[in-house]
């Protein structure tokens, strides 16, 4: 494991509110043990956009694993869904080969945008992953988006369709699965909305790649922490209604018509010891050969951490302010 794939931020940024800190955590070790006893290190790698890897005890989850970073702007800078899927598989098998900690034993996705699934079928259709077995959870729409793009069928196999209210018992962690929202553009409209009930033909461009329905993931380490990951910037607060997750990671992309974000997300939560933004990128730069891009939204991170300051005053709250595929320590900070 290189050096840049353990790095972390180090030091902290006030932000001008009291018992509130922006910064970095703890590095983890180099080697985890297979059992998950109290205490043990999950890390965090922020993959891009709304991506993350989720490692502990050697093991790995995925979420929204977006890596191609292909154009979507039209001539004024908004999503244009005429534009064609341009996959990148290079960069795809770069970050699978030398960042991820290894082959994921579950992907979870929250909705069908390009941006959210479309490199899935190519990390599930890998060939140094063909040994292990990798099940993936996802909705009925976006099982069937995954079969239109070619993933392979002993993968579809695994492919398991969930709803807001499922929770799942895996070894030694359980995955709860909640009802979520997608974020609305300036015109309150959504970004390619709509269903798959069947099997549709080969998506070609980024419209193609419909929502359907949009999920938020909670993993419960048993003896350990609880980690909620949400891929977009709205929020259905009574479904989150006492979940109570020690980490949270937070969609901060554009949510200025969507009332009072992320307030609400953060109160329906409680008081999360740390928090992390998320799809805050240009989504286009590519990661580069250091594997670190600088495109992220400025302040991101401080609204957050102001909004957590805003709930819960003096609570400790801690916001990391994540860098691409640098991996954090997210349990080496106080749980309050």
């Amino acid at each position: 494991m290189g050096q840049s794939r353990r790095s972390v931020l180090q030091g902290a940024l006030g932000v001008g509110a009291a018992g509130l800190l922006v910064g970095g955590a703890a590095p983890l070790p180099a080697v985890y043990p297979r059992s998950a006893p109290k205490g043990t290190p999950i890390g965090l790698r922020w993959l891009g956009v709304a991506g993350w890897e989720l490692s502990f005890a050697g093991r790995s989850i995925l979420f929204d694993p977006y890596l191609s970073r292909m154009p979507y702007a039209d001539a004024d800078g908004g999503l244009d869904p005429a534009l064609p899927l341009r996959l990148d598989p290079e960069a795809v098998e770069h970050v699978a080969e030398k960042e991820l900690t290894g082959a994921p034993e579950l992907v979870l996705i929250s909705h069908g945008h390009f941006d959210h699934l479309a490199d899935v079928p190519h990390l599930l259709s890998r060939p140094g992953w063909k040994s292990r077995r990798v099940r993936t959870l996802c909705d009925t729409t976006s099982r069937n988006l995954l079969a239109a793009m070619g993933t392979p069928a002993h993968r579809m196999a695994d492919v398991v369709a969930v709803n807001g209210g499922d929770h799942l018992q895996f070894d030694g962690y359980s995955v709860e699965v909640f009802r979520s929202l997608h974020s609305r553009q300036q015109d309150y409209s959504s970004f390619a909305p709509g269903v798959r009930d069947d099997v549709p033909a080969r998506p070609r461009t980024l419209g193609d790649l419909v929502e359907g329905q949009t999920l938020a993931f909670q993993v419960s380490v048993e003896g350990g922490q609880s980690v909620l990951l949400t891929g977009t910037s709205n929020v259905a607060e009574r479904e989150l209604a006492g979940a109570r997750p020690d980490v949270a990671v937070i969609g901060m992309s554009g949510h200025e018509v969507v009332h009072g974000y992320p307030d609400r997300l953060l109160t329906a939560l409680g008081s999360p010891s740390v928090l992390l933004p998320c799809h805050h990128d240009d989504m286009v730069t590519p990661l580069g050969d250091s594997g670190i891009s600088r495109t992220t939204t400025p302040g991101a991170a401080a609204a957050l951490a102001e909004a957590a300051e805003r709930r819960a005053p003096g609570a400790g709250t801690r916001v990391l302010d994540p860098r691409h595929l640098e991996l954090l320590d997210v349990t080496g900070l106080p749980v309050a």
